[in-house]
């Protein structure tokens, strides 16, 4: 695993870890986006690079599209994986393997599948709000999550259907894919020629 997720593996409360590391990524970014104007949020070091509003709105974007495949999951996971206690986290070999692709150490350049991509000048004024809204979701879909056994509980890609894993793994995805972004945007605002006001 990568050192991002090593701490889901050891975690003694996995699903508390998956909040407390979402609510870590939440302040990461109002940190990074709060007071900056619209040419900061969508200013950018060369045409093929992501803006810090691109970054969140790419964020938003995938975390809403795991939203439908949770509600499904979660309710199957409440009929057929029931658990009296917490869970320890066990990825599976798909879900090991995606987590190594998103994670923030990750060398590969991915380029991010169509449906997720962002909009080439997403709204800056609200872009922050939108994520943190979003943030707020994924945090109700994690605590309905309480008493069943995610590892077994199943979904697939909303990428791709050929592709499935755990919702736990799922979870972990959400978390270090945010990690990986909010790096990247913390990078366009340090990077040289960034607007000051």
């Amino acid at each position: 695993m990568t050192v991002a997720s090593k701490q889901f593996l050891g975690s003694p409360d996995f699903l508390q870890t998956i909040v407390a590391e979402t609510e870590q990524n939440s302040a990461d970014a109002r940190s990074l986006a709060t007071g900056l104007n619209a040419t900061q949020l969508s200013w950018t070091s060369s045409p093929d690079s992501w803006s810090i509003a691109q970054c969140l709105d790419h964020l938003t974007t995938a975390a809403k599209a795991f939203g439908p495949l949770f509600t499904t999951a979660i309710e199957r996971g409440h009929r057929k994986y029931v658990a009296s206690s917490a869970v320890a986290y066990h990825p599976s070999w798909v879900g090991g393997w995606l987590i190594k692709q998103v994670a923030p150490e990750a060398r590969r350049k991915l380029t991010a599948p169509k449906i997720l991509r962002p909009s080439q000048s997403p709204a800056s004024e609200n872009v922050l709000e939108k994520f943190l809204r979003q943030q707020d979701e994924f945090l109700r879909f994690v605590r309905e999550a309480k008493g069943i056994d995610y590892n077994k509980t199943r979904l697939r890609s909303p990428v791709t259907p050929l592709m499935r894993y755990s919702l736990a793994d799922a979870f972990v995805v959400v978390v270090v894919h945010e990690q990986r972004h909010l790096a990247q945007a913390r990078r366009v605002r340090e990077t040289s020629g960034f607007p000051t006001n």
